[in-house]
C-alpha cells in the first residue's frame, strides 16, 4: 500500500509498525562521516589550532568541589588534635636487585625527599612493630617511598623547635630560591675541586643547618650509589667471563637521611609495605602508607616534658595538663570472675534475698 509522507509518495510495507526495527542513523558510517564533515566545517580553523594546543587535564586530578558534609567534616577534623612526623627517604636510590639501576651509567644522584604528615599513627605493636600515615597524591616523596622502600619518621618536640622543622617541609620538595641558589654554588665549586664528584644535593633538606638540625648519612648514600655502580661493571665482566651473579658481592645499601638535633625525639627506621586498594579508583587522590618499624634511634632531645608536637585547628601546639592518669600496661591487674565476685558489696536485704533464692 501507499502513504503520504512530505510531498512524494513512498511504498509502505503491510508489516506493523511494533515488528519494525529502524537502524539509528550513528551506526552508519556513512552517516557519521557527514556528520563530522559539517560540524568540522562549522568551527573556524583557528578553533581547532587552539584545541590542539590546550593540554589536556586528567579529570580525577581535578579538585572537585566541596560539599555541605565534606566542609563540615574539615571543621571538625580541627577541633582534633595530630601527631605531626617528617618523613624522609631518598629519590633515585640505586638498588643492587634492580639491573638497570647498577648498568645505567647516566642514572642520576640521589636526592632526599621529605615532607611533614600529620596522620601518624601506631598500627601495631606486636608482634611486629608496623606504622601507618596518609598521603595526598600526587606526591614525589610518596613515589620516592615506593620505589626506594625505605623510609624514615621523625617524632618531633612539642615546642618552638619541633614546630619549625615541621613547618619547613610543607612548602613541598623545592628548597627556598635563596638556598636552592646558594647550594647550586657549592655543587658546582664541589664539582670543580672533585673533578668527577658531585656535591651532595640536600633538595629540600637545605636549610635545616639554620635550626641547628643535622643531617646524617650524606656520605654513606653517595659511597652507596657510587658502590652500586662499581657493581653493576662487576656482574658484567663475571657474566662475561663465564661467571654468575651471585659470585659478586653486593655492596651495602640502605642509607637513608636522618635528622637530628634541637626537635627532634625519636627516629623510626621503616621498611614500605605495600597496599592493595579494595577498588582501583580508591588510591587517586590519597594514599594509604604502612611501614614496619626496623629500629628506633634516640633524638637529641633533653627536656623533661616528653610529649609530641600536635596540630590542631590551622596551628601547631603542644598539649596540656593531664586531666585523668591511667596506670601502666604492667600496673594494671585482669579482671577476673573470682575478683568480680569478693568486690561486690551488697546490702543486707539483698544478701539475704540471694540467700533464700
Amino acid at each position: 500500500m501507499k502513504c503520504l509522507r512530505g510531498l512524494r509518495w513512498a511504498p509502505e510495507s503491510t508489516t506493523p509498525r511494533y515488528v519494525r526495527v529502524a537502524r539509528p542513523f550513528h551506526t552508519t558510517a556513512k552517516a557519521q562521516v557527514g556528520f563530522l564533515t559539517r560540524w568540522r566545517n562549522s568551527k573556524p580553523a583557528a578553533w581547532f589550532n587552539q584545541a590542539a594546543k590546550t593540554p589536556r587535564v586528567n579529570s580525577t586530578l581535578q579538585r572537585r568541589p566541596e560539599n555541605a558534609l565534606g566542609r563540615s567534616m574539615r571543621a571538625s577534623m580541627r577541633q582534633l588534635p595530630h601527631p605531626v612526623v617528617v618523613i624522609t627517604t631518598l629519590e633515585n636510590m640505586r638498588s643492587v636487585d634492580r639491573l638497570e639501576d647498577i648498568l645505567d651509567k647516566k642514572f642520576p644522584r640521589p636526592i632526599p625527599r621529605a615532607m611533614t604528615v600529620s596522620s601518624f599513627t601506631s598500627l601495631s605493636i606486636e608482634p611486629v612493630p608496623r606504622v601507618t600515615f596518609n598521603v595526598t597524591l600526587p606526591s614525589t616523596t610518596y613515589e620516592a617511598i615506593v620505589k626506594c622502600g625505605t623510609f624514615n619518621a621523625h617524632i618531633l618536640s612539642g615546642d618552638d623547635h619541633g614546630a619549625r622543622i615541621a613547618e619547613l617541609f610543607t612548602r613541598g620538595n623545592r628548597p627556598p630560591a635563596a638556598i636552592e641558589e646558594s647550594e647550586a654554588g657549592k655543587s658546582e665549586a664541589g664539582k670543580s675541586e672533585d673533578g668527577n664528584k658531585h656535591k651532595s644535593n640536600l633538595g629540600v633538606l637545605a636549610g635545616l643547618e639554620e635550626l641547628g638540625v643535622e643531617i646524617q648519612g650524606q656520605e654513606e648514600w653517595q659511597r652507596e650509589w657510587d658502590q652500586a655502580g662499581e657493581y653493576g661493571q662487576d656482574v658484567i665482566s663475571t657474566v662475561r667471563g663465564g661467571g654468575y651473579i651471585k659470585d659478586v658481592r653486593p655492596p651495602p645499601e640502605g642509607t637513608l637521611p636522618i635528622l637530628q638535633g634541637r626537635g627532634i625525639m625519636h627516629i623510626l627506621k621503616c621498611k614500605f609495605r605495600k597496599l592493595t586498594p579494595p577498588s582501583e579508583s580508591d588510591f587517586e587522590h590519597h594514599a594509604i602508607v604502612m611501614g614496619e618499624v626496623l629500629d628506633i634511634t634516640p633524638g637529641d632531645y633533653e627536656d623533661g616534658y616528653g610529649i609530641a608536637l600536635a596540630y590542631a585547628d590551622r596551628a601547631y601546639r603542644r598539649l596540656g595538663e593531664k586531666l585523668l592518669e591511667r596506670p601502666a600496661p604492667e600496673q594494671e591487674v585482669p579482671l577476673t570472675v573470682e575478683d568480680t565476685s569478693e568486690s561486690v558489696d551488697l546490702p543486707l536485704e539483698d544478701s539475704e534475698n540471694q540467700k533464700g533464692k
